[in-house]
């Protein structure tokens, strides 16, 4: 997992996104990945909405025997909403946003970025070793030994 690529795609989207108060990446049992929160919010608070949002989601397949439940939304008309979107095995991004945006705009705003931070959870890290995901992980740095050099 590369952690670095998903705290900087996750700044970006908060910075870039009108309404968006808070984003976190959690684990099913309301364990937070991205350790640093970005946004108005803090562990505790984070925690704490993974937990119920895991609850909901599984009391919600059981009671209807459903499949398991993909994206939640919480809204509030004066608070705005929680957003809660599957982004990897056991893992899930929380999005925290102001009455300000639609509900319609804050999951097109999701769906730009949901893919990408599934790319960098299922990536091995990029500051380990000297290593890139394009590596062959023998813990030499060798992703451009194929490159072409071009001829003068």
């Amino acid at each position: 997992m590369d952690i670095e690529k998903i705290k900087d795609t996750l700044k970006d989207f908060k910075d870039n996104t009108s309404g968006i108060q808070g984003v976190v990446i959690v684990q099913e049992n309301a364990l937070t990945i991205t350790e640093t929160l970005i946004g108005n919010w803090d562990n505790n608070f984070a925690q704490s909405i993974a937990g119920v949002m895991d609850h909901l989601s599984k009391r919600i397949c059981n009671k209807w025997q459903w499949g398991p439940a993909q994206n939640i939304c919480v809204s509030s008309p004066e608070d705005g909403y929680i957003t809660r979107v599957p982004c990897g095995s056991h893992k899930f991004l929380l999005v925290k946003a102001s009455s300000s945006i639609s509900q319609g705009l804050l999951e097109s705003e999701i769906a730009e970025i949901i893919e990408d931070i599934k790319t960098y959870i299922n990536a091995k890290s990029s500051i380990k070793n000297g290593e890139t995901r394009n590596d062959n992980e023998d813990k030499n740095d060798d992703d451009n030994k194929h490159r072409l050099i071009p001829v003068r």
